[in-house]
């Protein structure tokens, strides 16, 4: 059975890279893209979303990898 961090790592992702493919519908049609325009201009703005989904992207493989943990309650 895979692990619920490696397949929450895996959609990650998943999910960053299909923004990626589709940065300029999320630009231009999401709230928050057009407030990155708004805040950067179109080149900056499409930049940021750029490097946000990266960093998902890095943090998703980390997290499918074990390298990153998340946090566990102790059960009482």
């Amino acid at each position: 059975m895979i692990a619920t961090q490696t397949a929450m790592g895996a959609l990650i992702v998943g999910l960053c890279l299909l923004g990626l493919w589709q940065d300029r519908l999320l630009l231009e049609n999401s709230r928050y893209g057009r407030r990155l325009v708004r805040w950067f201009g179109e080149i900056g703005g499409r930049r940021a979303l750029c490097g946000l989904l990266v960093a998902g992207v890095v943090f998703g493989i980390l997290l499918a990898l074990d390298v990153i943990r998340p946090m566990h309650w102790t059960k009482r």
